[in-house]
């Protein structure tokens, strides 16, 4: 059982972390959301505003089609993030509430992992084929990058999860046997 010093020091630690990821939606996530979404609007109506995206993966010879299926692909990568972001928040709100092992909460986080991993994994192939088509290189990198290490923040998600569906049912069992 813990004491109650312990409790405030757990609680304290969750109020942070609350207060970071809110944080980071109000700031971060709901400004990319708009902002996205009226560049991707804006780039179908007047293409030239993709001229002035140049980067190390785009040419500026590169058909302008291409660049908005780029863009385009890379927003809906970025709302698949972001909404994980957003469930990762709903979540912190039951542990508030003190329902850790809530069925919305377990559910979800296998939910955010698989979200995570299928991202990741997609940004990793569309990296390749943007690179492969824009600069006419074959480039893998097998190292460390940032599509891994979401990999494997998808793969804690789903363990997480399977570890509080497990600690549900022996809490559930222990009250049973009382």
């Amino acid at each position: 059982m813990l004491s109650l010093n312990d409790n405030l020091i757990i609680m304290r630690k969750l109020i942070v972390l609350k207060t970071v990821i809110d944080f980071i939606w109000i700031v971060s996530c709901i400004p990319s959301l708009i902002f996205g979404f009226g560049w991707i609007i804006y780039m179908f109506f007047d293409s030239s505003i993709l001229g002035i995206v140049e980067s190390d993966i785009f040419s500026s010879e590169s058909p302008f089609w291409q660049k908005q299926l780029i863009f385009l692909l890379i927003y809906a990568i970025a709302c698949g993030f972001i909404y994980a972001i957003f469930l990762f928040r709903k979540t912190l709100r039951f542990f508030q509430k003190r329902k850790p092992f809530d069925d919305y909460v377990i559910k979800t986080y296998n939910l955010i992992g698989k979200l995570l991993i299928v991202l990741s994994v997609f940004s990793t192939a569309l990296m390749f084929v943007v690179k492969l088509i824009f600069s006419s290189k074959m480039f893998l990198n097998l190292g460390f990058s940032p599509y891994l290490l979401l990999m494997c923040l998808g793969f804690f998600f789903m363990v997480l999860s399977e570890s509080f569906k497990i600690a549900k049912h022996a809490k559930h069992d222990s009250e049973l046997t009382i």
